[in-house]
This record gives C-alpha cells, sequence and structure tokens, in this order.
C-alpha cells in the first residue's frame, strides 16, 4: 500500500506526528543502505530524522538534499517504491552514466584529432607530417577528459552532466594543443614527436612521465632518468652504501630523523660494516611508505646534464627537492616526486616556461 503524507515533513515541515511517523518507518525500509541508518518510528521530528531524509535524497535520490520531504515529491514517491526498485533504478543510472562517460570521452578525442587534422590540412601538411600526432593528442584529450570528470564528481555534480562538460572542456584545450603540434612540426621542418625518455622509467607513475613527456616535447630535448622505482632491497642496500656520505652532509631521511633509536640501531651496522645486519633490520622494522617515494614509483630522479630551462619547467609541474651532493644510490640528480603535481599542464602554466 502507498504511504501518503498530508503536510511535509523534515527540515522547516509541519511534521505532524502520523506524517513524521510514516516518513520513519518508510526510512527505516532502506536501513543499512547508502549510509542510511534506522530511526525511531515514534512520530517525533528529529535532527536525526533530518539527516536521514537528507542522505536519502542524496544516496537514494540523486539530488542536492534539502532534508524535507513533500507530499506528492520525488522523496516520498522514491520511498514508496521500496529498496528493491530504488536498487534497480541506481544500477540502471549507473549503467547510463558509465555510457554517458565513455561517449562523452570518445567524441571528445575525435574532435581533438579532427582539429589536427584540419589544421594541418590548412597549412598544407602531407599526412606523413601529421598522422604520428594523432596518437599524442589521443593521450592528451584523454588525460584533459580524465581530469575534468573527476573535478565534477567531487563537486558532486551528476555523472552525465559532468561527462558533458569535461568534454567541452577537454576539446577547448585540445584544439590549442592540436594548432601548437602542428605549427611546431612545420617548423621545425619535420615531425613534432612527442617527448622522449631515457634511463630507468619502468614502474614509475604514469602521471609523473606525462609530465616528463609533455616538458620533453615542449623543449624537443630528452630527458634522462637516472633513478626511478627501487625494490626494497635495493633502497637498503643504496641508504646502507650512502649512509656516511648523508652523515657528513646533514642529510639524512626525515623518517629516520624523527625516529632516533632506529636510526642510531642502523648507524650501529654501520659502523660495524654489517650490511647484511642493516639490511635485516630494515626489513624488520622499516616503515618503507615513510622512506622515500621511489618505492612506489612515485619519484624520478633526473640526469644534472639535463638542461636547466628543463628542471624549472618541471619545477612548475612537481615536487623538488635539490640533491646537494648525491642521492641514496650514490648518483649526482634532481630529485622530483608527485607532491605538488599538475597534470594536465595547463597553459597558465607552460606560459612560466622560458623558451
Amino acid at each position: 500500500m502507498v504511504a501518503k503524507l498530508s503536510a511535509s515533513v523534515g527540515r522547516k515541515g509541519k511534521n505532524l506526528p502520523e506524517d513524521v511517523k510514516t516518513v520513519q518507518q518508510l526510512l527505516n525500509a532502506f536501513a543499512g543502505k547508502a549510509g542510511i541508518k534506522k530511526v525511531k518510528t515514534d512520530g517525533a521530528p528529529s535532527p536525526v530524522l533530518e539527516k536521514m531524509i537528507g542522505q536519502f535524497q542524496q544516496e537514494v535520490c540523486g539530488f542536492k538534499p534539502d532534508y524535507r520531504i513533500d507530499p506528492g515529491k520525488n522523496t516520498i514517491k522514491k520511498l514508496n517504491a521500496g529498496p528493491a526498485k530504488a536498487k534497480a533504478e541506481q544500477k540502471a543510472k549507473e549503467k547510463q552514466d558509465e555510457k554517458a562517460k565513455q561517449e562523452a570521452k570518445a567524441q571528445a578525442v575525435k574532435a581533438a584529432k579532427d582539429a589536427v587534422m584540419k589544421e594541418a590540412k590548412s597549412k598544407s601538411l602531407d599526412k606523413g607530417g601529421w598522422a604520428a600526432l594523432l596518437d599524442d593528442i589521443e593521450e592528451y584529450a584523454t588525460s584533459l577528459y580524465d581530469s575534468y570528470f573527476t573535478r565534477g564528481e567531487k563537486k558532486g555534480e551528476d555523472a552525465q552532466k559532468a561527462a558533458k562538460q569535461a568534454a567541452e572542456k577537454a576539446v577547448k584545450e585540445a584544439k590549442k594543443k592540436a594548432a601548437e603540434n602542428v605549427i611546431k612540426t612545420i617548423d621545425t621542418g619535420g615531425l613534432c614527436k612527442p617527448g622522449r625518455l631515457e634511463g630507468k622509467t619502468g614502474g614509475v607513475k604514469k602521471a609523473i612521465l606525462n609530465v616528463l613527456f609533455d616538458v620533453s616535447s615542449y623543449y624537443g630535448q630528452t630527458i634522462n632518468v637516472v633513478s626511478g622505482l627501487r625494490d626494497k632491497k635495493g633502497q637498503a642496500n643504496a641508504m646502507y652504501k650512502g649512509w656516511n656520505g648523508h652523515l657528513e652532509h646533514g642529510k639524512i631521511y626525515i623518517y629516520l630523523r624523527n625516529n632516533e633509536d632506529f636510526r642510531l640501531e642502523l648507524d650501529g651496522y654501520v659502523q660495524a660494516g654489517d650490511k647484511k645486519g642493516f639490511v635485516a633490520c630494515m626489513f624488520k622494522k622499516a616503515k618503507w611508505d615513510q622512506i622515500s617515494r621511489h618505492l612506489t614509483g612515485r619519484a624520478v630522479d633526473i640526469s644534472t646534464k639535463t638542461d636547466a630551462k628543463i628542471i624549472e619547467a618541471l619545477k612548475t609541474c612537481l615536487q623538488y627537492v635539490r640533491e646537494p651532493r648525491k642521492n641514496s644510490e650514490g648518483i649526482k640528480c634532481h630529485h622530483f616526486d608527485d607532491r605538488k603535481l599538475v597534470y594536465p599542464i595547463p597553459d597558465s602554466v607552460k606560459k612560466k616556461w622560458k623558451i
């Protein structure tokens, strides 16, 4: 039997006892789903009841909550429909949202590629000159779309609306990129290749590699990664090898500075020349996630031979840590990690880069 309300229930509602009790009973049928908790069926309005109404509106109805239920409106209809129908509708909505998301992304990528071809043809660039740009622009448009869609979701936007807006923004920026790439291809008298990386890039997070590729492409120079992902044993061995050098120059891991007993224990192994004991102690007691971002692929060390302009450009997108002497592997380098990650890289950041 469909329950009806004679007046509004919830925030700033009339909250007639029988209506309140009806809402309480209907809400309790959804308890345990989408964060909704059981409420007392005593016919008395309360802040807890208002909160559960808002939770229901946001998670089940899918709209911005006003914490109030009015007769004949969407919230009471959803409550009357029951959990099973709400679950089926939610599943159908998720399917529609995913379809809309993928279609919008595909449209954004297609529009970006079309922009490359259109710009290339307008500049009389033959297919051999622009075909290789398509993969680059596809990756760029995809990254932009994913970034904008995620922002929309975090703001609480409807998925289909977020997908449409993400596609529009991605296409707008990708078209600019397409024009830049075609012009650069013509100016260089040949193929404008995407960035080129060399060295230890395996296992490094894609977002960091994307930044390196974009900067490398911008300057047309290869970036050499001298240290990327490390395993625990390699990290421990490197720390043992460079231990005295770090102490000598006052550079020691922040984690160990904050754990003096552990640092002194490790120092004892080093001074005794017991590498095996040092490594074993690390495996037994170290909190690896606090030792180095290299262990999770969230950091790279760049060759000191890298052009200073590239280093400065990377600083606008990644966290820079100066290595005054050498890193833990005994390599002179520039360290970058993802604590200050900016990707995709907006035009406002690129304006800071120097040619």
